[in-house]
């Protein structure tokens, strides 16, 4: 298997997404097993706004992606689950 290469972009995008405690909160929540937008939004007691618009951030900067109506972590988003 290829090693991903790790550039200056990609260390920007995770240090930007690690600065806000909402999204560390939203991807420890998801984890590996992956959750639903209801189960995000109980559980972490956020606002639909905010859960929304930290996940937009999220998937567009491809930490987070959603699979048949649940919200994953990309390999990207694990690797800032496992930077804890």
């Amino acid at each position: 298997m290829e090693e991903k290469v790790r550039d200056r972009e990609h260390h920007e995008r995770l240090f930007r997404a690690a600065m806000s405690p909402i999204r560390r909160k939203i991807v420890a929540e998801i984890g590996i097993s992956g959750k639903t937008f209801e189960e995000l939004r109980r559980s972490l007691e956020l606002s639909e706004f905010q859960l929304k618009f930290n996940l937009d951030w999220l998937i567009k900067e491809g930490f987070v992606k959603e699979e048949n109506g649940k919200f994953m972590l990309t390999e990207d988003g694990i690797e800032m689950l496992s930077a804890k």
